[in-house]
């Protein structure tokens, strides 16, 4: 299980304009309360399991800034992208809903794209968000392929070997980010934006802690 933590939301904020922060896959609020160290004006966290949306809603509620939306991530998100006027910084890290709080197996859910919605969750952030200049960090990047992870490299049946890439990120925003594999923890992808006329490469290491 990766963290947010590994990133400095402040440094990616400022260099890519970013006043709002969302989320998905709530958990605890550990990255809510993270986002809260950095001067976002709207902080958005989805969680599909309603008993952890309920706690969390409960942490937060004091905080203004912070909305804490019990649904289907993808579904929230084509609702709510459009609403957002100016970049997002995007952590995505929504999957085996239940199963990191011991309240489903990691296999109990069968509708695979609420079991590992990234791929819907992409198409998304893409079609929802034309024109802004977003950044996007995503979780447990071995799931999709296996590397040099700091923890090893996920369990063959985590996903179909056949399912097992990410292709549909480079489909989506290859020609518009850069692209990079992290490999600590269980592996995170950065994305963010190539300046307009660039074919320079982004440094990933300044984002991280």
């Amino acid at each position: 299980m990766g963290s947010i933590s590994r990133f400095n939301l402040s440094k990616i904020a400022a260099d890519y304009n970013c006043p709002h922060f969302v989320e998905t896959g709530t958990w605890k609020g550990d990255a809510v309360a993270y986002a809260l160290q950095t001067n976002f004006a709207t902080i958005i966290s989805v969680e599909i399991v309603p008993g952890i949306a309920a706690e969390a809603q409960k942490r937060f509620q004091q905080h203004k800034n912070v909305r804490i939306i019990e649904g289907n991530s993808v579904s929230v998100l084509f609702k709510e992208l459009p609403l957002l006027q100016g970049n997002c910084i995007f952590w995505l890290d929504a999957h085996f809903p239940g199963a990191e709080e011991g309240i489903n197996r990691y296999d109990a859910e069968t509708n695979e794209d609420r079991r590992l919605p990234l791929e819907k969750e992409i198409e998304a952030a893409r079609s929802s968000r034309q024109g802004f200049n977003d950044v996007l960090i995503i979780d447990d990047l071995r799931i999709y392929e296996d590397g040099p992870y700091e923890n090893g490299n996920a369990p063959a049946d985590t996903l179909p070997k056949a399912n097992r890439n990410i292709d549909f990120i480079f489909s989506h925003f290859g020609a518009t980010h850069h692209i990079n594999r992290l490999y600590r923890d269980e592996g995170y992808i950065l994305l963010t934006p190539i300046p307009y006329g660039s074919e320079d490469q982004s440094d990933p290491s300044k984002y991280l802690i």
